[in-house]
């Protein structure tokens, strides 16, 4: 009888063990993956507001700050322009984003816009689209904001003798720039981001001359090439089609 009780009660602590991972695995899946907002724009003239998930759409006013929700869709893209379209509907009604590249003033603020923006919406139980035009912007990820050091480049491992000082950077995500060591020269410029296509553009440096400078500019051609990223195991890894250029480790 002892060793049955026992034999019971390991049972039952292993099964409680198989629940706690369970669970904890179901959460940390839904906190690595959190359905973020990567675009938002604005209007005025009356004033409104986009923010485009992959899950939904939303569409608020200062008077209706909860917003009128539609589920997420895929762009239209238009052929040869930097065009996309999308459109989605709901119980609550139909809508219809285009979004175009191009410089755009708000009207308001000082700030300029790389997009511009026109939304077709009809409320439930209108019979006409309402023409509305704003301004808008890609959100660069927020996972992208920190400091990352140099790993591998070309698909090779670089080490702290292949330049006067190991490249970094410091990437801000707010504000869409970066900053850091290209290896002898400090650099910095600016972020270009569309969902997964992010470009390092209008990237200058400082004019000091080192004795590895081959290797520097070698770095800087493999930044200005990448055009996608992916970030894993605290990692960032640039790519274009034709391969991995870089990867960075995240450091604190």
């Amino acid at each position: 009888m002892k060793k049955i009780g026992i034999l019971i009660l390991a049972v039952t602590l292993w099964a409680c063990n198989s629940t706690n991972i369970k669970t904890k695995t179901a959460t940390e899946t839904v906190a690595e993956t959190p359905d973020q907002v990567f675009f938002k724009a604005i209007g005025t003239e009356p004033f409104w507001g986009v923010e485009i998930s992959n899950n939904q759409i939303k569409y608020t006013t200062p008077e209706d700050p909860e917003g009128i929700l539609f589920p997420g869709s895929k762009p239209v893209r238009v052929m040869d322009a930097n065009i996309k379209t999308y459109q989605s509907k709901s119980a609550a009604g139909e809508i219809k984003i285009t979004i175009s590249y191009g410089k755009c003033s708000d009207g308001m603020s000082d700030m300029e816009h790389d997009y511009s923006v026109t939304v077709a919406l009809k409320k439930k139980g209108e019979k006409e689209f309402k023409d509305l035009r704003g301004c808008g912007n890609y959100i660069v990820d927020y996972r992208l904001h920190d400091i990352w050091v140099l790993e591998e480049m070309e698909g090779q491992k670089v080490t702290d003798a292949d330049f006067n000082k190991r490249p970094m950077m410091e990437i801000k995500a707010k504000e869409a720039s970066f900053s850091g060591t290209a290896g002898c020269n400090r650099m910095f410029g600016k972020l270009f981001s569309e969902q997964k296509l992010l470009r390092f553009t209008n990237i200058g440096t400082t004019r000091m001359a080192c004795d590895k400078m081959a290797n520097e500019s070698n770095f800087i051609k493999a930044l200005e090439s990448s055009t996608t990223y992916e970030i894993k195991n605290n990692r960032l890894y640039l790519s274009n089609p034709d391969a991995l250029k870089l990867v960075f480790k995240k450091v604190d």
